[in-house]
């Protein structure tokens, strides 16, 4: 994408160089056109936000989207982690913040979807005050992994409780499945039980 001193965004054109990495794409499946995910760049003390853009073969934009983000990516590795592809699904990591708190929530789409349209799917959180033995506080964590098949993901999701500072050491752990429908563009699990208790 080559930068234009007559585009109309809302940041001074020196701030970018012609070799800045601003974003990185997929090429849909069966399709000549490409899913882009680009960084928002020109609201930096606002909340992160990111764009997710259809693009045709011939760099025609076909179709876009804004989503936001937390008030920092805590559950990013690094600029571009948050985006990605697993077969014919795409996803956007949205972090959900607080003290000593950090979650990741999975935003999957085939299309380009506003995000309000969309209902995310959690994969982690990082609790560190999430009990208490009566003299300080423990950690509680939550892990996942992932597969998708044509209409449903699985998560396979790992639970640990009365961590300790140093993370050696735990009182409990527990591991569950759950399993998303895709039903009316909704993610809906297939058992809500355990999930529900973990806050998020």
């Amino acid at each position: 994408m080559e930068l234009n001193k007559n585009d109309t965004i809302d940041f001074e054109y020196k701030q970018l160089k012609q070799s800045d990495t601003i974003g990185k794409y997929y090429r849909k499946l069966n399709s000549p056109n490409y899913i882009l995910y680009l960084n928002d760049i020109t609201n930096k003390k606002l909340s992160p936000s990111q764009f997710i853009i259809e693009v045709g073969s011939k760099g025609k934009i076909i179709k876009s989207e804004r989503y936001v983000n937390g008030f920092y990516l805590c559950c990013w590795n690094n600029k571009f982690d948050g985006f990605g592809k697993i077969n014919d699904y795409f996803y956007i990591k949205s972090c959900g913040t607080g003290s000593a708190f950090c979650s990741t929530q999975l935003y999957f789409f085939k299309e380009v979807t506003p995000q309000e349209n969309l209902n995310p799917i959690i994969k982690s959180v990082f609790n560190g005050m999430c009990e208490t033995n009566g003299k300080k506080w423990l950690a509680c964590t939550l892990e996942s992994t992932f597969k998708t098949t044509e209409n449903s993901i699985i998560f396979n999701y790992e639970y640990k409780s009365g961590i300790s500072k140093n993370r050696k050491k735990y009182k409990k752990i527990e591991k569950f499945d759950v399993v998303y429908h895709l039903k009316n563009n909704v993610w809906v699990a297939s058992d809500t039980t355990r999930i529900s208790q973990i806050q998020y």
